[in-house]
């Protein structure tokens, strides 16, 4: 299927490595102009260097008001109003519900919940002037079956969810739609250091913790970043229509509730 992504502008956010990457490489081999946003200038240039099309280069830390606004304002000058946008950020520490001090949730806030908010304000408006825009938010599968010492992302994450939702109501009358897709455990060295966090907690080997958590896994595997990338790339594309407000997991059936 043509996704019709073809010169098509999207910004793919935390795409240095991980989901955002793998984004960001879809796409390009889908043909669209990518622009890729991370903290980090040196390893951004070494993701570049792994699409199969040029990409643009914007650094910016999403838990910073200003970088967000100079985000937006490079992205703009330099490149025009995206097609798409990929929200994507790291996820925050672990820890205990009763631990956690009031710095580290204000951090899981800024970077998980108001970095999504304060882009849509300022994208989400163009797009509508335009009558075209596509947003896929990657979240993760806790704000649907919350996961054991993530609760700044369960909470963070469950927001920006209902901030989106609401959003793409909004929003949908104009041709911009907005989804939400929620990885389970899928091989990013952000699971790899969840589950060495795991088995040293518990006393186990990292053998013994993988083999756990596949064993609940209905697929039987961890998720690959392609995985949910592809998905990500027709939900961002011309050729989705008609779907919007809508959180999609990408988990192998790790989810077990019915909703």
């Amino acid at each position: 299927m043509d996704l019709m992504l073809k010169n098509r502008l999207v910004l793919v956010l935390g795409a240095s490595q991980g989901l955002g990457l793998a984004c960001a490489q879809v796409l390009s081999e889908e043909g669209a102009r990518v622009v890729i946003s991370s903290r980090s200038r040196q390893k951004l240039e070494k993701a570049a260097g792994s699409l199969k099309t040029e990409a643009g280069i914007i650094p910016a830390d999403l838990s910073r008001r200003e970088d967000i606004k100079r985000l937006y304002e490079t992205m703009v000058m330099e490149y025009g109003i995206p097609d798409g946008i990929i929200l994507n950020a790291g996820g925050p520490p672990t820890g205990h519900p009763l631990e956690l001090d009031d710095d580290k949730w204000y951090g899981a806030l800024e970077t998980n919940l108001m970095s999504g908010v304060r882009l849509a304000r300022l994208f989400v408006p163009r797009m509508i002037e335009k009558k075209f825009g596509r947003i896929v938010a990657i979240a993760s599968t806790g704000v649907k079956q919350s996961l054991s010492n993530l609760v700044l992302s369960n909470a963070a994450r469950m927001g920006l969810l209902g901030y989106l939702k609401t959003l793409s109501n909004e929003v949908a009358r104009h041709q911009v739609l907005v989804n939400i897709l929620l990885p389970g455990p899928t091989e990013t060295e952000r699971l790899k250091n969840l589950l060495e966090t795991t088995a040293r907690m518990q006393g186990k080997s990292l053998e013994e913790v993988v083999a756990e958590r596949t064993a609940r896994i209905p697929a039987g595997r961890f998720g690959k970043p392609s995985d949910l990338a592809d998905l990500a790339a027709f939900l961002i594309s011309p050729r989705n229509q008609f779907i919007t407000g809508q959180s999609i997991a990408v988990d192998g059936g790790y989810i077990q509730s019915n909703l």
